[in-house]
């Protein structure tokens, strides 16, 4: 009886210790995983999360903002659509990290202390084949305002290239926030810097944000998608710099792989399918002090079409954004959610695989735009439609191309989850 009442208080004490959730065995892997990409020296995030010293120290806030989803930061809402690259916690590692933060922090067995993933800079895309970098350019955000800045630097190309990948390497990590990359056919000959500028002209093919992927347009042995640099043309950036980064200077470069000269290609487009606000449209606007309802249609489409991503866009006042495709048939096709709109925390969403959407299809979109007194918004005034930050605006990009039959089953993830490079994913901004 002794024996058994011992060999039972032995398993209670075995079970004990390893049901405790600790940072070595089971919060490290969350946090190199999801956060340290960004939250380490030289990156955007404003502090370490390299050691278990630096994340229990931060505890309290870390269980703030993932409780709160404020972070990692993902605005679509993934019970609506799910995307490629997701940077999101789960349920249960959200539990984790509450219940190790209420039991005290536990640092645990170091021996089972994960290896730190090897966040490399390079993409493994070889050589560009065009290289276009801005002038070392200086940004004026003040401690209270961002720096919006549009560069345009002329190709020197003179020929058509097809492009089968983009990838955007950030002059000063630490201050770029984002980066639209867009193609001008009408470009300048010369380099052009346009201040207080929210989007490059021309045909938006690429965004960044730190941790973005290069953009890989799939490829097979039968078919090849890119997009077309015409000859002549230039490359478009618009810039964005946080506020407190005055005089810090940035040389942020693009790099553009193409395939073989001549490769035939399925050219995919970029277009303002919903396009409130903004030319041709007619202008709207936001009166102060109230919550103003917005909606769109686009359609019916004339052909059907192969999605690849979509890029919801509203500025400073903007509450919440949802867009779906209802086809001939009544069915209905779910594209992007965002519940709680955030201006800093926006980007351009690739499907896992192509979404096809069938002729006769219409597109719908609905927002909310929210003018009424706050922290930010202390004294709230008339709101036009417009391109300035302070102005407002109601756009859902796609890019897409026209279907054919089997698009819906082609991945157009090309990285697997270890080695993306910088560990976010996706092509937020």
């Amino acid at each position: 009886m002794k024996y058994l009442s011992t060999l039972i208080l032995i398993s209670l004490s075995v079970f004990s210790q390893t049901d405790v959730i600790t940072f070595t065995k089971d919060i490290s892997p969350i946090i190199y995983n999801k956060c340290t990409s960004c939250h380490r020296s030289g990156e955007s995030g404003p502090m370490n999360f390299t050691s278990y010293e630096e994340v229990a120290a931060l505890s309290s806030m870390i269980e703030f903002v993932t409780q709160n989803d404020y972070m990692p930061p993902w605005p679509p809402d993934t019970t609506f659509q799910r995307f490629g690259y997701e940077k999101i916690l789960s349920i249960d590692e959200i539990s984790k990290i509450t219940n190790w933060i209420t039991a005290g922090v536990p640092l645990g067995d170091t021996n089972l202390l994960p290896q730190m993933p090897i966040f490399s800079t390079n993409s493994n895309l070889g050589p560009a084949d065009l290289e276009i970098q801005i002038p070392t350019y200086s940004s004026t955000a003040t401690s209270n305002s961002d720096d919006y800045v549009c560069i345009s630097i002329p190709s020197g190309l003179l020929q058509d290239r097809q492009v089968r990948a983009i990838e955007v390497i950030p002059g000063n990590i630490e201050i770029v926030h984002h980066v639209l990359v867009a193609i001008n056919e009408f470009g300048s000959p010369s380099t052009t810097i346009t201040p207080n500028c929210m989007a490059p002209m021309g045909d938006q093919v690429y965004t960044y944000a730190p941790g973005s992927l290069p953009i890989e347009f799939p490829a097979d042995s039968l078919n090849k998608f890119g997009i077309e640099i015409p000859a002549n043309s230039s490359i478009a950036l618009g810039l964005h710099y946080p506020e407190g980064t005055f005089g810090q200077l940035d040389s942020t470069k693009v790099k553009f792989y193409f395939y073989p000269q001549n490769t035939s290609i399925r050219e995919i487009y970029t277009e303002y399918l919903i396009n409130e606000g903004l030319p041709p449209d007619p202008p709207f606007s936001i009166p102060p002090n109230q919550i103003t309802q917005m909606s769109s249609t686009y359609g019916p489409i004339i052909n059907d079409i192969s999605v690849m991503s979509i890029f919801p866009h509203m500025h400073l006042l903007g509450k919440e954004m949802e867009c779906f495709a209802v086809t001939p048939t009544n069915d209905t096709i779910n594209l992007v959610r965002i519940n709680k709109w955030d201006f800093e925390w926006q980007g351009a969403y690739l499907y896992k695989k192509f979404l096809k959407i069938p002729a006769g299809s219409i597109i719908y979109a609905f927002g909310s735009y929210d003018n009424t007194a706050s922290i930010t918004n202390p004294n709230p005034v008339l709101v036009q439609s417009g391109l300035n930050t302070d102005d407002e605006m109601f756009v859902f990009i796609f890019q897409f191309l026209d279907y054919e039959i089997g698009d819906e089953n082609l991945s157009l993830i090309h990285i697997s989850e270890p080695t993306r490079r910088r560990g976010m994913g996706g092509w937020g901004v």
